[in-house]
This record gives C-alpha cells, sequence and structure tokens, in this order.
C-alpha cells in the first residue's frame, strides 16, 4: 500500500514539499543567526546620533508595532507621520509640512509618500497632556496617556553594511480598578493593573497596584512611571534590533527584529 501511494505523483509532491520546508525552517531560524552575527564596527558619534533620533521617530509613531510571529519581515511604516515626529526632535514645534514631505521621501527612499495628519506628544514627562496636531495646531488633553510604547536605545553600530539600533522595548498599560482595602479617614483608594508585553504580544508582566492618597488620586499615565517600567523589560531581557541602510547621506529604514 505504501509503496503504491510513492507512486502517486500527488504524493510525492506533498512529501518533496514538506522536506523542503523543513529545510528552510532549519536554515532560517537555527543555521542563518549563526552566521548572521558578524562582528560590530563602531560608528561616528554624528551617525550614532542620528540613528537614535530615527528610531525614536519610528517608536513614537508606531505606538501599536507588533513583530510578525513568524517572518522577519518589514513593519508597517507611518512614513509622513514618522518623519514629522523626527523633524520635530531636530527643529522643535516650528513645522514645516512640505519639508516634512521631502524628509520622508528622502529617509524611506520613497517618491510616492503622501502627506497624512499626525500628532506630535510635545510633552512626554507631563503624561501626553499637551499635543500638536496637523489639524488642530496645540491640543490640551485633560486625560493621561495610560498605553504607550516604552523603550530605551542602548546601542548603535555598523554590521557589515547595515547600520544597527538595539533597544529594549515593551508596551504597557494601566488599567484602574476597585481598591477592596480601606484607607483613614480623608484618604482616597487608589488601585490599578500594570499589564507589559511584548512587541510579540506576549504578556510578560501583570502586577496590581494599590495605595492610599490624600489629593492626585488619579493615574497619572505611563510616563512618570517608566523608569520602573523600563526595569521589568530590562529583567525580561528581550532586545530588538532596528535596521537601516545608508543610502547616500541618508539612513532608509529597512526592518525591525528580535536579536
Amino acid at each position: 500500500m505504501i509503496k503504491q501511494d510513492l507512486k502517486n505523483p500527488l504524493v510525492i509532491i506533498v512529501i518533496v514539499s514538506a522536506f523542503l520546508l523543513t529545510i528552510m525552517f532549519i536554515k532560517y531560524y537555527f543555521i542563518n543567526p549563526i552566521f548572521d552575527e558578524s562582528e560590530k564596527i563602531e560608528i561616528s558619534e554624528q551617525e550614532s546620533e542620528e540613528l537614535k533620533i530615527l528610531t525614536m521617530a519610528y517608536l513614537n509613531q508606531n505606538q501599536d508595532l507588533e513583530i510578525s510571529r513568524f517572518f522577519k519581515t518589514k513593519a508597517n511604516l507611518n512614513k509622513y507621520n514618522v518623519a514629522a515626529e523626527y523633524y520635530y526632535l531636530k527643529n522643535g514645534q516650528d513645522f514645516d509640512y512640505e519639508v516634512i514631505l521631502d524628509l520622508a521621501k528622502s529617509m524611506f527612499s520613497d517618491k510616492n509618500v503622501k502627506f497624512t495628519n499626525f500628532t506630535i506628544a510635545i510633552d512626554e514627562d507631563k503624561c501626553g497632556k499637551i499635543n500638536y496636531t496637523t489639524l488642530d495646531g496645540i491640543v490640551y488633553k485633560d486625560s493621561c496617556n495610560l498605553d504607550a510604547l516604552i523603550y530605551e536605545v542602548i546601542d548603535t553600530y555598523r554590521e557589515n553594511d547595515d547600520y544597527v539600533v538595539e533597544f529594549y522595548a515593551a508596551k504597557a498599560s494601566q488599567v484602574e480598578e476597585e481598591k477592596k482595602d480601606k484607607c483613614a479617614n480623608f484618604e482616597t483608594p487608589l488601585s490599578y493593573k500594570l499589564v507589559l508585553t511584548d512587541l510579540y504580544s506576549n504578556e510578560f508582566y501583570n502586577e496590581t497596584y494599590a495605595k492610599c492618597c490624600n489629593y492626585n488620586c488619579i493615574l497619572e499615565g505611563v510616563f512618570p512611571i517608566k523608569a520602573e517600567i523600563l526595569s521589568h523589560i530590562k529583567q525580561k531581557g528581550d532586545i530588538y534590533k532596528m535596521v537601516f541602510e545608508k543610502n547616500g547621506n541618508d539612513f532608509n529604514y529597512y526592518k525591525i527584529s528580535k536579536k
């Protein structure tokens, strides 16, 4: 019976396909990473600073970033928004939309980039209460950002012809909960859950915090507790790489992946 099956062309195709898929999987996930560990080449301070700002611009405008679970593909790009964020980090608040459009085209080596509306958080340390938007200019918000991508750049270098930025990152979320413990007179209970997920949307930290307070009994957003969040991220130990290719004087975004 088995010998007859092996004479069936369809069975042969399935077997060969499965074999090739297995070989590709082994090569991609086990063999390639061994040979991809190239020597780190030191870059200039100016190049390092430029790459850090580009990475910050990309991450600030891709707060919902999720890396594919199985393939190291290019992430979805908000090209004009990233260029606007980069422009703000370099030049401050005086936006020139046409200059930003030209910048986006050179940053991503894409002449088809179009103008889009963007929002820049101009006061991250104050939990995002003040933003700048394309349509409305300065906007004051009453609430803080309780969900954000928290990251820290840790290294920049060249690897063969690629320019690499390594960073820690995770998506952080605060959810207010009902506090069951009683507080003293004139004190207000505050309880919230802090949840952290990696860039593959895998939850790795989930903890409830509770306290009694006399004033400012509100969640102040994730940025005021950024140092604490980063300590949990570093404890997990995941490091991500953003890779750029140099085209003339421009660094063009190529891909993002886990180290």
